[in-house]
């Protein structure tokens, strides 16, 4: 009997360990999304063009430089002298 309450406590502490990356991944995830709008935002105005078409050359310099998208997007961020947008879930 105590075995088998050992096991299921084992098992929800691998469970919640599981949601709490599962919920760090999708911050991470809310954050690059973020910055990768606002990047795409920048292009569409700068080359009045769809959001697609942004997207398209955000990710062919992050293919052609072979840097992450989300730094690529910072970047285009940073060269109008902005700080990176924050989400509504940053403190």
């Amino acid at each position: 009997m105590l075995a088998r309450e050992a096991s299921k406590s084992l098992r929800m502490a691998v469970r919640i360990a599981k949601l709490t990356d599962t919920s760090d991944n999708l911050k991470t995830a809310m954050n690059f999304r973020t910055i990768i709008d606002v990047a795409a935002g920048i292009i569409m105005s700068q080359n009045r063009c769809s959001h697609d078409t942004a997207m398209t050359i955000l990710k062919a310099a992050s293919s052609g430089r072979n840097i992450k998208l989300n730094a690529v997007a910072a970047k285009v961020v940073e060269s109008l002298g902005q700080e990176a947008p924050r989400t509504h879930f940053d403190g």
